[in-house]
C-alpha cells in the first residue's frame, strides 16, 4: 500500500465519524500529525470543516432522493436514520446516484422506528422512482406486430417488460402518501399517517414522465412472471393456480390486460422462440 494511499483511508475513516473532531484525542493527534494548520484554524479544526462537509453533502443528496421517508420521519428521526445508515454503508463511487441503494433494506431492520413497514414500503417506493427514472429508453411496442403473431404461438411468447419499470408490493398507500407530502410542502398544512392498505404498484417511466399505478393481483402476478421471464402460457396458468381469474374468464381477462400492458409501455417486446 502506497503511503498516499494510506493516508486517504486515515482521511476517509475520520470524516465519516459521528462526532466533533475536535474533542477526540486520535483525530486532533493525527491532523497535528499530518495539516498544516493556519493562523485562523488549528489542524484539527481544518478536518473539522471536511468532516461536517461529508454529512451535509451526503445527507442532503439522500434527502433530495427520499423526500417522502424524510416527510414521515420528521429532521429528528431522519437524521437519527441516515447517520446510521451511511455509517454502516459509507459511500464508495464518486457518483452519488447509488448512495441510497441499501436504504430500504437498511430501514427494514430497524426496530426502533415508529412506523417501520410504512417507511420501509416508501423507501422502497422512492428508490425504484430512481432506478426507472434513469434506466434505459425503449420504443414503446407496436399494437400491428401483437395481430400479425399466429394465435398457436402466443403460448411460447415470452413478454419483455420495460426496462424502466419496477413491481412493489406494499402495505400501505405510499404513492398516495408520497403525493399528498409533496402538496403540503408547497401550501403547507400537516399530512397524517395512513392505515394499512395494501397494494401492488408498477412505477414506470413514460415519456420521461415517472408514474406510479395500482394493479390487481391478478395482473401483478402476470407482470412478475413476465419479469421472471416466464412464457405467456406459464405465466398465465400461474395466474390460474392462484384463484385471481378463472378459466371462463381468462380470455377476455388476458386480451384487455395485455392492450392496458401495450398503451401503458410495461411490455416493449414480444419475443416468439
Amino acid at each position: 500500500m502506497s503511503s498516499l494511499t494510506q493516508l486517504q483511508l486515515e482521511l476517509a475513516a475520520f470524516l465519516q465519524r459521528r462526532s466533533l473532531l475536535e474533542n477526540d484525542r486520535e483525530a486532533s493527534a493525527w491532523a497535528t500529525r499530518t495539516l498544516t494548520g493556519s493562523s485562523s484554524l488549528s489542524p484539527v479544526q481544518q478536518l473539522e470543516i471536511y468532516r461536517e462537509q461529508f454529512w451535509l453533502r451526503h445527507t442532503s443528496s439522500l434527502v433530495e432522493d427520499f423526500p417522502g421517508l424524510s416527510g414521515v420521519l420528521g429532521q429528528r428521526a431522519w437524521e437519527r436514520l441516515i447517520e446510521g445508515y451511511l455509517e454502516r454503508h459509507p459511500p464508495t463511487h464518486f457518483s452519488l446516484r447509488d448512495l441510497g441503494a441499501r436504504l430500504p433494506a437498511y430501514v427494514a431492520d430497524q426496530s426502533w422506528l415508529e412506523q417501520r413497514d410504512l417507511c420501509r414500503d416508501m423507501a422502497a417506493l422512492e428508490w425504484a422512482s430512481i432506478e426507472c427514472f434513469d434506466a434505459p429508453d425503449t420504443e414503446p411496442l407496436n399494437p400491428a406486430e401483437l395481430q400479425q403473431i399466429a394465435p398457436e404461438a402466443w403460448t411460447q411468447a415470452t413478454c419483455v417488460l420495460n426496462p424502466a419499470l419496477r413491481l412493489l408490493r406494499v402495505a400501505y398507500p405510499v404513492a398516495e402518501l408520497r403525493r399528498a407530502l409533496k402538496r403540503s410542502r408547497v401550501e403547507g398544512g400537516t399530512v397524517s399517517y395512513p392505515d394499512k392498505k395494501p397494494e401492488n404498484l408498477v412505477v414506470y417511466r413514460r415519456q420521461r414522465e415517472l408514474d406510479v399505478a395500482s394493479v390487481s393481483t391478478g395482473a401483478r402476478d402476470l407482470l412478475e412472471g413476465f419479469a421472471a421471464g416466464k412464457p405467456l402460457l406459464e405465466a398465465v396458468e400461474g395466474v390460474v393456480r392462484s384463484g385471481h381469474v378463472t378459466e371462463s374468464e381468462l380470455g377476455p381477462w388476458l386480451t384487455a390486460l395485455l392492450r392496458d400492458f401495450a398503451a401503458n409501455g410495461w411490455v416493449t417486446r414480444v419475443e416468439l422462440p
